[in-house]
């Protein structure tokens, strides 16, 4: 694109050149230092559509920009050369604000996380959209007796649907480490560790557990389709690759800082981040069960706002063996039914923003990250936009919540495995048939869906808001 007129609008509203004294910019921002800030437009600046935001820290006259900042940046050089020369300050500098204090630095430190997880997952969130799509029309074509789940053109498109799901650690690990400065072909192994056929074995085992010493085991879990632990393994891995390469010398670190760098990040997770998510994750699983017990609506509000959570930091999976336990024991699941309730208010909170935005790509990936929402797939939408845009999520949850509220007082279940839009057949009850058990399935998504897409599009969602990865 073509960014000479916004740039010639971006140097009128600051004042014109002459109020420029210099020009450097950072990830998402243009910083400029002006020598009478009064003379800037800030309002009219903050109408253009290419601008988010604009800022006054640090002493500089900030315009967030968002990923095309250096696009920008470059057009305005050509429009006053001047501010490139030799003696003009450097053309690009990260500027970092030092939090204070405990809950400024929590603060930071987790937008920090998120900004890496989304920046992490957005190479990949259309290949998550599409597969999460076609899964859930081939739901749809199985529920409608069109294909049957056991035909070969079923098991190979929905085992190409399914790569992206099961390989994600592999896939994380290289975007993670790039995006954190740690080696991408190592951190992939590192992925490919989790899912390896022998690791899958052992959690799959009625005894998940690997013996190391002395009497001493470590619990193993399937990682397979998991986020937080391979993040976690390529922040690690910046620090343990910069420690190894001071102690191994310099003809052989091609050699062997890699493989150091994997059975140390490997070792760490199974000894380490495993240990700690699957303790939190029984713990999570208990106290849902518990609490969808003691009170229906309650436990299906909380359960409603806080399940996309759960995902983010991988500890949903522990409840999959419940849900399947339900389904073989009773042939229904209460737990499975909320859930499916969560996917249609991210979808109704994605849609909103869809709809809302001006930005033609955005507006693309709402569109069919919502769809596979719909499906049943809420990734897309979890890491292309709600953790993006923090106020989306919070509409989300809100949405989810009041969704989770009627389907705990309605007494919901699910009869299948398949949930959300695309899996209506499940609540139909294979006895009765349609009856109440479907109205309340009706009604509860229908509310998740309105009240997350009414609430972020009034107060949830607008162009000029910062995405959280910008500044990771």
């Amino acid at each position: 694109m073509d960014y000479s007129t916004d740039a010639q609008q971006i140097i009128a509203n600051v004042g014109g050149d002459k109020n420029i004294n210099t020009l450097i910019h950072c990830m998402t921002r243009l910083r400029f230092t002006l020598k009478d800030e009064s003379k800037a437009k800030t309002t009219e600046l903050e109408k253009m559509g290419l601008v988010i935001k604009v800022m006054k820290a640090q002493g500089q006259y900030q315009i967030v920009i968002g990923n095309k900042v250096t696009d920008v940046f470059d057009a305005i050089l050509t429009a006053l050369p001047r501010l490139a020369a030799d003696d003009a300050q450097p053309v690009v500098e990260q500027v970092k604000d030092t939090p204070q204090g405990f809950g400024a630095k929590f603060k930071h430190g987790y937008d920090e996380f998120i900004g890496v997880l989304t920046a992490s997952m957005m190479p990949i969130i259309g290949v998550l959209a599409g597969s999460g799509i076609t899964k859930g029309i081939l739901a749809g074509l199985v529920s409608a007796g069109a294909l049957s789940d056991k035909s070969g053109i079923y098991v190979l498109i929905n085992t190409m649907a399914d790569t992206i799901f099961y390989f994600l650690p592999v896939i994380l690990g290289f975007t993670a480490a790039k995006k954190l400065g740690s080696d991408p072909i190592a951190l992939a192994v590192v992925g490919a560790f989790l899912i390896h056929p022998n690791i899958i074995g052992v959690a799959a085992a009625k005894v998940p557990e690997i013996g190391l010493w002395s009497g001493y085991a470590v619990k193993i879990m399937n990682y397979s389709g998991s986020v937080f632990p391979i993040i976690v393994a390529a922040w690690l891995g910046k620090y343990v690759e910069r420690y190894i390469k001071k102690v191994v010398p310099e003809m052989v670190q091609s050699i062997f800082v890699p493989i150091i760098e994997i059975i140390i990040l490997s070792f760490a997770l199974l000894l380490v981040v495993a240990p700690i998510i699957t303790v939190l994750s029984k713990g999570l699983a208990d106290g849902i069960s518990a609490l969808l017990s003691f009170n229906g609506i309650i436990g299906g509000a909380i359960y409603g706002a806080f399940y996309p959570i759960l995902v983010v930091f991988g500890l949903h999976w522990p409840l999959i063996p419940i849900v399947i336990n339900d389904l073989a024991v009773n042939g229904q699941s209460v737990i499975c039914a909320l859930t499916s309730i969560t996917a249609v208010g991210i979808a109704g909170g994605v849609f909103a923003v869809a709809i809302k935005t001006k930005r033609k790509k955005f507006e693309a990936l709402g569109y069919s990250a919502g769809v596979s929402a719909l499906c049943g797939i809420a990734e897309p939408s979890l890491y292309g936009v709600l953790l993006k845009y923090k106020r989306v999520f919070y509409m989300v949850m809100i949405g989810n919540a009041a969704g989770g509220a009627v389907a705990g007082a309605m007494h919901l279940v699910i009869y299948g495995f398949t949930g959300s839009l695309i899996g209506f057949p499940s609540f139909i009850n294979p006895k009765t048939g349609i009856d109440g058990n479907f109205t309340a399935y009706v009604i509860s998504h229908l509310i998740a869906f309105c009240v997350a897409f009414i609430l972020t599009i009034f107060f949830g969602y607008n162009d000029k808001m910062e995405s959280s990865d910008q500044e990771a």
